[in-house]
């Protein structure tokens, strides 16, 4: 009597389950023509990000009034969200932006601890995230002083414009 019950269950397991797959094959076609069609996918479909509690969102625009970045202004952390592709090896992100005015920053603050000005845990620091060459987010922390979130804001809108100037060459 039980093996009759679980061959039951079983066979109703297996046809929910195929109706579940049957669903899923479904909406991953109707993604694909999506995609192919061009309305999913797009150079120009952005996935907008939320801010965060507290945060105040800057726009950075090209010369020419093109969409490059947001700039998340926290109480003590900035994020950088490009909106165009921007690849982690054009120039001047490394040379200029990471070398020149992250690093130097970093330096800065690293000075400051040693004379005992600023406490270690104040210390500015930045992570990148990048998928597949482009960058997808900086987050920059510990960043309290007004100037130095203008600096960073000039900067990236200088750097961000470079790069998107020279991947639209290219195309």
């Amino acid at each position: 009597m039980s093996e009759h019950l679980n061959l039951d269950e079983l066979k109703k397991f297996l046809e929910e389950r195929i109706q579940a797959l049957k669903k899923e094959k479904e909406m991953l076609e109707l993604l694909l023509s999506l995609i192919e069609s061009g309305i999913v996918g797009s150079k120009s479909a952005q996935v907008r990000i939320e801010p965060k509690p507290g945060e105040r969102v800057i726009p950075l625009r090209s010369s020419d009034g093109t969409l490059l970045a947001e700039m998340y202004v926290g109480k003590s952390e900035i994020r950088l969200i490009p909106l165009v592709p921007l690849s982690i090896d054009t120039p001047p992100f490394r040379q200029f932006f990471i070398a020149r005015v992250l690093e130097n920053i970093k330096k800065k603050d690293v000075e400051r601890i040693e004379k005992g000005i600023l406490d270690p845990s104040k210390a500015f620091d930045y992570e990148i995230t990048v998928d597949r060459g482009i960058i997808k987010e900086i987050r920059l922390k510990n960043v309290y002083d007004e100037q130095r979130r203008i600096d960073i804001k000039s900067s990236a809108k200088w750097t961000f414009e470079r790069m998107y100037e020279k991947t639209k060459r290219r195309k």
